[in-house]
């Protein structure tokens, strides 16, 4: 690297004379590891190189093999460079280079594209954010504890070994850090959060995110939604309908492909990160849903060769195919698209109107309600939060799994501090495509608070599915980049971003959307009491009134984008 610090790498090469173009890989979580790099990564190496590819497969800086500390994000664009700039100069490299690769792995593919090496080609970024602090750390200012803790506890113990191995006594961060790898919900429990003591021993990066709650200039030198016009570099883009980086996906295609002048491509299936089969949660979808039914190899492959196996001079082929290829859940196939979301779907608003004085459960409806609608009220206790059920989650067990995507919202629905509104059973099927979101006029006795929404396919048999979620902590409710205190009883507007879907509800299928509070231990949970959460304990907690505006005048309500009735194809066989 520029600065001396040498890194580590694999180099798979064809057995033969002559210079090649290059596949680059860049991980933190061990090049040897070949669940790691083949299985993550989604290209199996033998079969690039008999392709025609040498491939590369490095530790990133502070990991493993490589030399120097390991500070997520804020090295990988000066280090990629390097790295591209000296696999461009090796004799086996005729100067053509892509990079691949999931989560982390795309991270680094694109923080080195911002500064657009003159040898990257092409990339191919799966299931990865768009910025890092509002769609990898913080979701609309809520932590995303069930994953950035689980992560950091991760890295940590990466480090402790790298530590150990060069001879450096970390025995007492290693105890206190094994309890919370063997359980990380006590992990989640800890109070306050920034004081973590193993994190703070072995990951100091984890003190610096929490030290940085607003979208500040902290942030700013690894944003890439700041960057589109100057990422000019054809990509493939891959995530799932229930990965927690979905919003970041989606958001890099639309922007990069309205930004850069450059082919972009988006698949979409109905995954949850590092977890795509041919079900997922209480759902089987189709023998053809697997990410692994697509073979990523002779897919990537198939996009590197238009960009890095041209002719000198001679300009990539232009995509044949339509950019858009997406799962549609409920009727379970595949279909391609020209954009997304489809230039025919319509945005509807479904309105959130309340049942019977006192009551926690209301309707959805496409009238407009009237002036008159009662509010609904629910207390919320941050020392009894509602639990995570399903969802974009990356929470511990069966890898990570186990309690991602579709799942029954009962056991929840119960509680008292849940509202749900249910429509009448629907006539046709509605097909959702698109951007979700859910808008609350709402108001709370604390002086801070978080609003959440959820919306459920409800089935015939009573089952009640989720679709999709989100959060809003009250005080960004006018954007992340500054917080803004609430003035308790005041009614303010929040909008909930659900982020996207595609799924067909079926004829006799009812939508439900949940209000509450919390999401736990997906987003970590709010104290109300209007200061600084990574420092606060329980004695903080502050139970919040919360109140739920209905009538015309200040409405709450479901927007989604919807396709026209006609075509959303009924499944042959609903399961």
């Amino acid at each position: 690297m520029r600065d001396g610090v040498r890194l580590q790498a694999d180099v798979w090469r064809p057995a033969a004379a002559g210079a090649f173009p290059a596949l680059l890989q860049r991980t933190p979580y061990n090049r040897a590891d070949s669940f790691a790099v083949v299985v993550n990564a989604g290209i199996e190496p033998l079969r690039a190189v008999a392709a025609g590819y040498v491939v590369v497969i490095q530790d990133t800086r502070g990991r493993f093999g490589s030399e120097g500390a390991f500070a997520p994000f804020f090295t990988e664009g000066v280090d990629g460079v390097d790295t591209i700039e000296w696999l461009a100069d090796q004799p086996y490299c005729d100067g053509k280079i892509g990079m691949y690769g999931a989560s982390y792995y795309a991270a680094t593919q694109l923080l080195a594209a911002m500064h657009r090496p003159p040898a990257l080609k092409a990339i191919a970024p799966q299931m990865t954010a768009s910025d890092y602090h509002d769609a990898w750390v913080y979701h609309d200012g809520a932590l995303e504890l069930g994953f950035s803790l689980y992560w950091a506890l991760g890295l940590a113990a990466g480090e402790a070994a790298r530590r150990a191995a060069a001879g450096e006594d970390v025995a007492d961060a290693v105890a206190e850090l094994e309890p919370l790898l063997r359980d990380p919900w006590r992990a989640y429990s800890a109070r306050p959060l920034i004081d973590i003591a193993p994190l703070k021993a072995l990951l100091p990066a984890w003190g610096d995110w929490l030290a940085h709650p607003d979208r500040d200039s902290f942030w700013a030198p690894i944003s890439i939604a700041a960057r589109y016009p100057q990422i000019r570099i054809p990509a493939l883009h891959i995530g799932g309908w229930f990965d927690l980086f979905l919003r970041g996906t989606i958001t890099n295609y639309l922007g990069m492909a309205a930004e850069s002048g450059v082919p972009q491509q988006l698949i979409v299936g109905p995954w949850a990160h590092a977890a795509a089969h041919d079900g997922l949660g209480e759902l089987y979808f189709a023998a053809d849903a697997p990410l692994a039914a697509l073979d990523l190899t002779a897919l990537q492959l198939a996009w590197f060769d238009r960009f890095l196996n041209t002719a000198a001079g001679s300009e990539p082929s232009p995509s044949l195919e339509p950019p858009v290829k997406v799962f549609v859940m409920g009727s379970n196939r595949w279909r391609e698209e020209t954009a997304w979301p489809p230039e025919r779907a319509v945005t509807t608003r479904l309105y959130l109107v309340p049942g019977r004085p006192g009551a926690t459960s209301g309707v959805v409806q496409r009238e407009l309600p009237g002036q008159d609608e009662p509010a609904t009220e629910f207390l919320f206790d941050p020392a009894d939060p509602v639990p995570t059920v399903g969802g974009a989650t990356f929470l511990p067990g069966a890898y990570v799994g186990l309690h991602a995507g579709p799942r029954d919202q009962r056991v929840v629905e119960d509680r008292p501090d849940v509202l749900t509104y249910t429509s009448e059973p629907l006539d046709t099927d509605l097909e959702i495509a698109g951007a979700v979101s859910v808008v609350l006029h709402a108001r709370t006795s604390a002086a801070d608070t978080d609003w959440t929404a959820k919306v459920v396919d409800v089935h015939p048999d009573g089952r009640a599915l989720s679709v999709c979620d989100g959060i809003v902590r009250a005080r960004y409710r006018n954007g992340t980049s500054r917080a803004e205190p609430v003035t308790p009883g005041q009614t303010e507007e929040y909008r909930i971003d659900l982020g996207h879907t595609s799924m067909v509800l079926l004829a006799g299928h009812a939508v439900r959307v949940e209000i509450s509070s919390s999401n736990f231990p997906r987003f970590d949970v709010n104290p109300n009491h209007g200061g600084a959460i990574a420092t606060a304990t329980k004695p903080d907690f502050v139970v919040a009134h919360q109140t739920i505006e209905h009538a015309a005048a200040a409405p709450s309500y479901l927007e989604l984008q919807a396709l026209p009735a006609a075509e959303a194809p009924t499944q042959d066989n609903e399961a």
